[in-house]
């Protein structure tokens, strides 16, 4: 089995390295079309630019008989024997345009030759060249102009090859060696499964279930085994050692995360949840909302009923929590004292509002009766609310503190309420 891995192994990255050059190439192959056809653009363009100096400046000449205008119509000359000297040597590199390079200098030669030198001179001697020689010069030239916007759309024409040859030979390469690894993989999937119909597979398999379980991951299964020898037995005593482990596991992690007098997570995991379910709702760009709340006038209610019975107050406030709506809230614990803090995940605001309001309803309808309290005859809770899209200019601590902020809102503002965190209130 480890030798047809091997073999395959290898096989897959001697065609992941072909396939790799051969992706190379191609993109060479394009890269160097389509730099030699900007040239070629390059070139036509200053071969079109120049013809139409020569004609600006021989216009100019005729017209006024300017000897300056002379100036861009020799340059413009120089220009054209330089892009026709350019464009002979790109059509070795690019023969596909050979024949509309030609035509496209030989137009331009030829007005040059026929219209543009000739009227030029006409125009040193004094002669005013005629309207039929005027019109014959014009046409000929938009000839040329006519063939330059052809020839520039042949070249864009050209580069859609170019770029679809070099795509047609990176799929062609690309599925070629898709083909090959999945015809590799399934051969070797092949061996390898004949290989694994006798005992190796179960004893693999065994190997990551007691791996698992070393991960305190005991969901993985022990393998079925169907013969009665060794192997059987060893099997089911990891099978019983898995339940007892994750029995035992189970229940040390829930008193490790529990607050012993309310049964409520503790501050400790309260912290882990509360980093973790931030760093999703970060991710995934959804709202996280904090409800903090405390039991108005706490300290009263120990001082005149004694410390167990407080006990017994926190303890029903608890309960109720972990009954509300049905049990429905994500997650609630014991931020410490007579302090609690309940997670909403994908709340909006209002929703979370609403779970507050009904929260601070809830500990009322307990009854739990408080002579000492200042606001009312039963006990009450002040209620802290803040919710986010948590993002990366935010920390959690600041998070918990606009939570913190509207509770203490509420309680100045006169307890037994829930106060939304707004930026900027006091």
């Amino acid at each position: 089995m480890l030798r047809s891995i091997t073999v395959s192994a290898m096989a897959i990255i001697v065609l992941t390295i072909l396939s790799v050059i051969s992706v190379r190439f191609f993109l060479y192959e394009n890269i160097q079309g389509q730099r030699i056809l900007d040239q070629i653009d390059e070139s036509v363009n200053v071969l079109h630019n120049s013809l139409i100096d020569q004609e600006t400046g021989q216009r100019g000449y005729n017209l006024t008989n300017n000897p300056s205008f002379l100036e861009p119509y020799y340059q413009g000359m120089e220009d054209f024997s330089q892009s026709s000297k350019a464009l002979a040597e790109l059509m070795i590199k690019y023969p596909s345009l050979t024949a509309e390079i030609k035509e496209l200098i030989e137009k331009g030669e030829y007005w040059h030759h026929h219209y543009g030198e000739p009227l030029v001179e006409m125009s040193q001697q004094g002669e005013a060249p005629s309207l039929e020689l005027l019109s014959a010069g014009k046409q000929a030239l938009d000839e040329f102009r006519l063939s330059s916007e052809v020839f520039f759309q042949h070249i864009e024409a050209e580069r859609t090859v170019v770029r679809e040859k070099m795509q047609t030979g990176i799929q062609i390469t690309l599925v070629s060696l898709v083909i090959s690894i999945i015809a590799i993989v399934c051969i070797n999937v092949y061996i390898n499964y004949r290989v694994l119909q006798s005992v190796v597979r179960p004893i693999i398999h065994l190997n990551d279930c007691v791996t698992a379980y070393t991960k305190h991951d005991f969901s993985k299964k022990i393998p079925v085994y169907e013969r009665k020898d060794e192997l059987s037995e060893l099997i089911r005593n990891v099978d019983q050692m898995r339940e007892e482990l994750s029995s035992s596991f189970h229940t040390l992690k829930t008193e490790a995360n529990a607050d012993g007098l309310t049964g409520l997570f503790n501050r400790r995991y309260f912290d882990e949840y509360l980093e973790r379910e931030w760093n999703t709702a970060k991710k995934e760009q959804k709202c996280l909302s904090l409800i903090l709340f405390d039991i108005d006038y706490f300290k009263n209610y120990n001082d005149t009923y004694g410390h167990l019975e407080g006990d017994e107050c926190l303890k029903k406030i608890s309960h109720c929590l972990r009954t509300f709506q049905g049990g429905s809230l994500n997650f609630a614990a014991r931020y410490g004292g007579e302090e609690f803090a309940v997670i909403l995940i994908n709340r909006t605001e209002q929703e979370t509002r609403c779970i507050a309001e009904g929260m601070r309803q809830a500990v009322m309808d307990l009854n739990i009766p408080h002579a000492s309290s200042d606001i009312c005859d039963c006990v009450t809770i002040s209620i802290g609310v803040a919710t986010v899209i948590p993002t990366d200019r935010m920390e959690i601590n600041d998070f918990i503190h606009m939570a913190d902020q509207a509770l203490y809102l509420s309680k100045k503002n006169g307890r037994n309420q829930v106060t939304m965190y707004r930026p900027g209130a006091e």
